[in-house]
């Protein structure tokens, strides 16, 4: 999963930006859920008499909790640091507009697909018309160009 640091920034590295992003915010979610278990530990109908099982299953929430957080502890920091990475890569670009466009696509927005072309286009030139959505192609890819000068 760790990317080598000489390794290209590339439209495809960029694609992955929302991916692992989303991957984090999902372990996280599953994370905080177990966590929540751990307050709420699920109950089993019984006789009404007093029994030593909610202390088990308050103590078995508890290790199945930190035994995933172990687990998915070292997938989070290395989407972090690739997540970083193209950050770093994309605040390199000397020009805004170039950098904007970059961030619009592949790192803004709430899924993992990269924004339409249309709606970075109504962001950058306030109309996604074709005289529009043309000017965002050609700045994407000059944006792509500068990526590959900094990178």
């Amino acid at each position: 999963m760790e990317e080598s640091i000489a390794q290209p920034m590339t439209k495809e590295r960029l694609m992955r930006y929302r991916s692992l992003r989303m991957e984090n915010e999902n372990q996280l979610e599953r994370l905080a859920r177990m966590k929540s278990g751990e307050q709420f530990p699920e109950m089993r109908e019984g006789d009404g008499s007093q029994h030593a099982g909610a202390g088990d299953r308050l103590t078995g929430a508890v290790l199945r909790r930190m035994e995933y957080e172990e687990r998915i502890r070292p997938l989070i920091e290395a989407n972090l640091r690739e997540m970083e990475k193209i950050e770093e890569a994309i605040s390199q670009i000397q020009d805004p507009m170039e950098r904007e466009v970059l961030r619009l696509r592949y790192i803004d927005g709430a899924c993992w697909k990269p924004m339409p072309w249309g709606e970075v286009a109504l962001q950058i030139y306030g109309d996604n018309d074709d005289k529009c959505l043309r000017a965002t192609y050609r700045l994407h890819n000059l944006a792509l160009d500068s990526l590959k000068k900094v990178g």
